[in-house]
């Protein structure tokens, strides 16, 4: 309330206020033109003229921190120009350390020097300072990156720290009233001009004479030259900074760049989508600059710094969110997530790409199945040096080499530690599941879980609190949910049932505790919602066996989690056509919702053959309803179900030599079908071990599925009497 209203002062030109906020923020200023390499004395009308302009401008600022804004934007104007009149490295400070990195940074360059002291000395955001620099949030940051890398200054944040104090010491020469006073005016007395010309100005009128000669006489570099020589000069600067920047960030990961084309599985991805952005975007602005001669730096500048953004590494993305926790903000804890885990994964795969190539180390490391990972790391100087810098690289990304037996040798993850449980603590509560993710991998081993029972059934419900806060499509989310769906698949058993049993048949007691906990985990939880399913069904047996467990697969679990999070759970089904994450639709049988659709599809279409019945209809449903005939022993349907162009046979000839299959679809365990969403594919009919895929189909223009081929004589010979 206070600010506002010294604001609504200010704006009113009260002298009052203004001198209020000049006691305020003179002092900032004044030790910014110092910082900024300017003298004391210097920096005092620097700082006084600032306040000139801002007060003669007040009309056009609108708040408080317009104001601040304002001020700072008009003190670097000033100081870009103003030609300084103190010398360079002038000794201000009694303490070496203070003077000697106060000059380091008075020499860095002024695009880079700015932001730095806004930021390091005068604690602006980095929103503030593009603000005040009149550039992007991402320019700012790569611009305070490049400045702290140059001034290779070890402990610079304790030495800044220091510099800090020493500068708050300085006495100010900042004189208000000279804010107000008139500009002074050259006066010279009458009569006193001179009307001869002095030696000094004579020498001067030759010197310009001279000039103007060699003008006349000598080639110069025009206005257009030398933008485009400037702009050549800075494409190239660009390209030695990206170098620079890519070299800096491998040299910490203890990787190689991969350059060279080869095998892609070989191949180091980190900063690959970066080296080819870059090469673009300079062979782009290196055409533009052939044809205009000129460049907008500017925005040449901020296509850069967010290259060099998306070069960030894990660790200094965390050394961000420790500086500025996200806990309480789910929106920005997402974006962090995506960014982390997208470098987090490429790198993940570069280390692994390190690993393989050394095989024959890692195989005679292992013993029984498994690598003793203390024992490997201990033996780390006896390896190659290209390894040992993979190694001391992954630790600083948090990533450390693991060991599983039936799993992998070793590969890369990330470890549960103290480093990942601050960052656990620094994003929302409701995504903390990512981390989980991360943590817990693998949380399967074929044939059964990795951990135990409890601490998965822990894993599980977190990982589901979070897919259903997200708001996040991308790979990272689709990796969580397959991981997600796979736990609770092998939760209730998976494709071995009998490991969930006891010697009497029926679900262990661990396994009926373990999911009465999933069950009672809450209303919108679909993993709640299936499992309460199996136990009524389960129960309903005595604990031995549910159609519905049998019939359950990942896909299931995430059908359910996306009805859950559109808020239609209750509308979920086991029954009917389904569809796995590879394509591929199935139905289990038996299934009477399905056998019920085949008998409303046949009656409909045997009444007169009209295709359009057919139309958008399943091919699993075709299949259904030529079964369905077959038993109706009806072979002019069945004989209508073919496309015609493909059937050689009349229908006279068909229905002459038909005979009926000796199979009941009720009695099959299920149909597939594998289209892959083309025009064209085959359908599977499943009993117990066998599966026969022996019916083709075929879409045509009218999106009506038909059949192209049945191998009937397979069918008559393999499957008859109901031996299929």
């Amino acid at each position: 309330m206070e600010d506002a209203e010294l604001s609504h002062k200010i704006r009113a030109r009260q002298i009052d206020a203004f001198e209020k906020w000049m006691d305020i923020y003179s002092g900032d200023i004044e030790r910014f033109t110092i910082q900024y390499g300017y003298g004391l004395k210097q920096a005092a009308k620097v700082t006084e003229e600032a306040f000139r302009i801002v007060f003669n401008q007040l009309e056009s600022v609108d708040d408080e921190r317009s104001f601040i804004d304002a001020l700072y934007k008009q003190t670097v104007n000033i100081l870009a120009n103003t030609r300084r009149s103190n010398q360079p490295n002038e000794t201000i400070f009694l303490f070496e350390e203070d003077q000697e990195l106060h000059n380091q940074i008075g020499q860095l360059e002024t695009d880079k020097k700015v932001p730095f002291i806004l930021s390091a000395l005068h604690k602006l955001d980095d929103t503030e300072i593009a603000t005040i620099m009149d550039t992007s949030v991402e320019a700012v940051e790569l611009a305070i990156t490049e400045a702290s890398s140059d001034l290779e200054v070890a402990q610079l944040e304790k030495r800044l720290e220091f510099l800090t104090r020493s500068y708050g010491r300085l006495k100010t020469s900042f004189r208000k009233e000279q804010v107000f006073a008139e500009p002074r005016k050259e006066v010279r007395e009458p009569g006193k001009v001179k009307q001869t010309i002095s030696k000094k100005v004579l020498i001067s009128w030759i010197a310009g004479c001279l000039v103007l000669l060699s003008l006349l006489i000598v080639p110069v570099v025009t206005s257009e030259e030398y933008k485009k020589t400037s702009a050549e000069k800075y494409i190239e600067r660009l390209k030695a900074s990206f170098e620079k920047e890519v070299g800096n960030r491998y040299n910490e990961l203890g990787l190689k760049e991969t350059t060279e084309d080869g095998v892609e599985f070989n191949h180091i991805f980190y900063g690959k989508q970066e080296r080819d952005d870059f090469v673009s975007m300079i062979r782009r602005y290196e055409g533009y600059i052939r044809n205009t001669g000129t460049l907008d730096k500017k925005k040449v500048g901020e296509e850069y710094a967010k290259i060099i953004k998306s070069l960030e590494l894990p660790s200094a993305m965390t050394k961000r969110l420790f500086k500025q926790p996200l806990a309480d903000d789910v929106e920005k804890s997402g974006e962090f997530i995506k960014e982390y885990l997208e470098q987090y994964y490429i790198l993940q795969q570069s280390y692994f790409t390190v690993l393989v190539k050394y095989e024959q180390l890692i195989e005679d490391a292992v013993v029984d199945g498994v690598i003793d990972i203390e024992e490997f790391l201990k033996k780390k100087e006896t390896y190659p040096k290209d390894l040992q810098l993979a190694l001391d690289g992954m630790i600083k990304q948090n990533i450390y080499p693991m060991s599983v037996k039936n799993w992998a040798p070793i590969v890369p993850v990330f470890k549960k530690n103290e480093y990942s449980a601050k960052i656990r603590s620094s994003i929302h509560p409701d995504l903390r599941g990512y981390l989980t993710g991360l943590e817990a991998m693998p949380m399967v081993t074929y044939p059964g879980l990795a951990h135990p029972l409890e601490q998965s059934i822990d894993y599980l419900l977190e990982i589901e609190k979070t897919l259903l806060a997200t708001k996040l499509t991308d790979e990272a989310t689709s990796n969580l949910s397959w991981s997600y769906g796979e736990l609770f698949y092998k939760i209730i058993g998976g494709t071995e049932p009998d490991r969930i049993l006891d010697t009497d048949g029926k679900v262990k007691t661990e396994i009926r505790a373990g999911w009465e906990r999933i069950a009672g985990s809450g209303e919108g939880s679909p993993t709640a919602y299936l499992i309460q399913i199996i136990i009524s069904e389960m129960e309903a047996t005595n604990w031995t066996e549910s159609q519905s467990r049998n019939r359950l697969e990942a896909y299931d679990v995430y059908h359910a989690l996306e009805l859950a999070k559109a808020g239609k759970l209750d509308t979920f089904i086991m029954l009917g056509i389904r569809q796995s994450a590879s394509g591929i639709e199935s139905v289990s049988l038996p299934d009477t919702y399905f056998e019920n659709l085949v008998e409303e599809t046949y009656h409909s279409f045997s009444s007169d053959y009209d295709q359009s019945i057919l139309q958008s209809v399943s091919p699993l449903v075709i299949m259904g309803v030529y079964f369905y005939a077959n038993e109706q022993e009806d072979p002019e349907t069945m004989w209508h179900l073919y496309i015609k162009k493909y059937n050689a046979d009349t229908l006279d000839e068909y229905v002459a030599e038909w005979s009926r299959l000796d199979i009941v679809i009720e009695s099959l365990d299920s149909l597939l079908f594998d289209g892959n969403g083309g025009t064209t594919g085959s359908i599977g009919i499943q009993r117990g071990d066998t599966t026969f895929y022996g019916v083709e189909m075929v879409l045509d223009e009218d999106s009506i599925w038909g059949i192209k081929h049945v191998d009937l004589d397979f069918l008559l010979t393999e499957f008859s009497d109901g031996q299929l």
